[in-house]
């Protein structure tokens, strides 16, 4: 069972991430990196959704060697204000190389740590494993893109990626940005300085302090 071998793997790290609670996956890691992909580009427009893809797929491929083993954690919310039709993330990942299992769950609906009443909503938590160079992240990213800007496919799913030997995440969130995230500030450091013209500015100084 692949929820079992991922849960084990998080417990044998000591990590907190729960994962019925997506915040605990962005609130419980030591070191991030917020990047732009969007940017100043106009909304709306094929442009910044391929920006965007570009940028994403770029990131995640420093982030994460060619022959890391990946975990892919998807989140189904049944709640109206989240929930879609697309299953085109399943369509992506359909393939021999990569293994699924989802189940339905009760899934925590917050975005702040200090909240402290949690809503719990009926839910879909989705875990895939595989190679990272079997994974077809392009197409992935260009999904999320999509979403914000109203084209298809699109992909409207929390979607996070972890690998367990480095201890490393990553989240794109929307056309926005995305983020990297690791127990070491030396997984992070050469990111920071390969792509310094994509970090989101008004976090700059705080990502810096990480490399004191």
């Amino acid at each position: 069972m692949i929820k079992e071998a991922l849960l084990k793997e998080l417990n044998d790290l000591q990590s907190e991430v729960n994962l019925t609670d997506f915040n605990t996956l962005e609130r419980k890691l030591k070191y991030f990196l917020r990047f732009e992909l969007g940017d100043n580009l106009e909304n709306g427009t094929k442009q910044r959704v391929n920006q965007a893809t570009i940028r994403a797929s770029e990131l995640f491929e420093s982030h994460f060697t060619e022959d890391s083993k990946i975990y892919i954690i998807i989140y189904d919310f049944s709640n109206k204000i989240f929930n879609n039709t697309s299953v085109y993330i399943h369509e992506i990942l359909n393939d021999n190389e990569i293994k699924g299992e989802s189940y339905d769950e009760k899934l925590a609906l917050r975005y702040f740590d200090y909240e402290t009443e949690i809503e719990w909503v009926e839910g879909k938590l989705s875990i895939y494993s595989g190679k990272r160079n079997k994974i077809s992240h392009e197409k992935i990213f260009n999904g999320i893109a999509n979403y914000e800007m109203g084209f298809e496919p699109y992909i409207h799913q929390l979607i996070y990626f972890f690998e367990k030997k480095t201890q490393k995440w990553f989240w794109m969130y929307d056309d926005r940005g995305c983020l990297m995230y690791s127990n070491e500030t030396s997984e992070l450091k050469d990111n920071f300085t390969k792509f310094d013209s994509w970090i989101v500015e008004s976090q700059r100084n705080q990502m810096k302090e990480q490399f004191r």
